[in-house]
């Protein structure tokens, strides 16, 4: 009966896991949410991912939604959501969060999220991304393409980015929907450089937001963070390539090292190599983090809320 109480509470807690819904602001995320399975390691190149083929090109809308179902459905699981409709549900591991395990890749679009899943194609580049109690992080498909939908935040040497919610639903300081790394280290992969997300809210609050071009989904090369102050803390010379060669795409590359416990790589004709997905803890029971993954060391947390605001003025209808 006591554990039952203890999974309640923590499931009511949930609820209050620092996002603003309807312009209401709620405490910052409960502990359990503060820590997140590291990536296997890769065995070569850090430019690798493993993705499926998309069965549409990088940078096309669609003519409606149905195109994800089939693809999507062998990754996760479909439901309805009030006042959404029909959503997906990744399967992923305990701390999973989106646009984070992948990387920032300069494309005609601007800066670019290439995901290291075999369903980024869809769900990092059309529609918005919300959590809800008993589900957790969920997809609203969306008809217009995009380089990524993200709401940015810049300064002090860091570059800070959340998934743009729903109407209605901007997620604040301290919510794990932020991802914070330095600026020297923008272009490698996430998972390797993201600022432990106990640190993330202080990096989230003293930057501004990108406004402008910088904020705005459209092909003109200019989305995300300036060029030429990524350039400058990489110390390399960026030159955009097309969006349709990173996006989608498969790698004829050798299969990442497993992580302990996980199945081999699966297998489609026709499809890239493709990792098979960690268990998701069943809805309503908090998960643990796996012992071979050991949480970020801890840091103080920033006073104070506010929210990162709807900086991306696209539309993913």
């Amino acid at each position: 009966m006591r554990r039952l109480r203890n999974i309640l509470f923590l499931t009511l807690a949930a609820a209050a896991a620092g996002c603003f819904v309807e312009g209401g602001y709620v405490r910052e995320e409960p502990s359990y949410y503060a820590t997140g399975p590291q990536p296997p390691a890769p065995t070569a190149d850090v430019d690798e991912t493993y993705q499926s083929e998309a069965p549409i090109p990088a940078g096309a809308n669609v003519p409606d939604q149905d195109i994800f179902y089939d693809s999507l459905s062998p990754y996760g699981s479909w439901t309805d959501v009030a006042p959404y409709g029909r959503v997906w549900v990744p399967t992923v591991g305990y701390g999973w969060r989106p646009y984070y395990y992948g990387r920032w890749v300069l494309t005609d679009w601007g800066w670019t999220f290439v995901s290291d899943d075999p369903w980024g194609w869809a769900a990092y580049h059309y529609g918005r991304w919300n959590w809800g109690i008993g589900i957790g992080w969920y997809w609203i498909p969306g008809t217009v393409w995009g380089p990524a939908w993200v709401s940015w935040r810049y300064g002090g040497g860091y570059v800070s980015w959340c998934p743009l919610g729903p109407r209605g639903v901007v997620f604040g300081y301290r919510h794990p929907a932020w991802v914070a790394v330095s600026q020297v280290h923008f272009t490698q992969p996430i998972a390797r450089s993201a600022v432990p997300i106990r640190q993330t809210a202080g990096i989230v609050q003293a930057a501004q937001p990108l406004g402008g071009p910088h904020a705005t989904v459209a092909r003109n090369g200019s989305f995300g963070p300036p060029v030429a102050g990524i350039a400058e803390a990489t110390g390399r010379t960026l030159r955009p390539v097309a969006a349709a060669t990173v996006v989608g795409r498969p790698h004829a590359a050798a299969p990442r090292a497993m992580a302990p416990g996980a199945g081999a790589p699966v297998a489609r004709p026709g499809a890239g190599v493709m990792r098979s997905p960690a268990p998701r803890p069943r809805p309503g029971v908090m998960g643990r983090p796996p012992a071979a993954r050991p949480s970020p060391g801890p840091a103080p947390a920033a006073k104070g809320g506010g929210h990162g605001g709807h900086s991306g003025s696209g539309k993913s209808k």
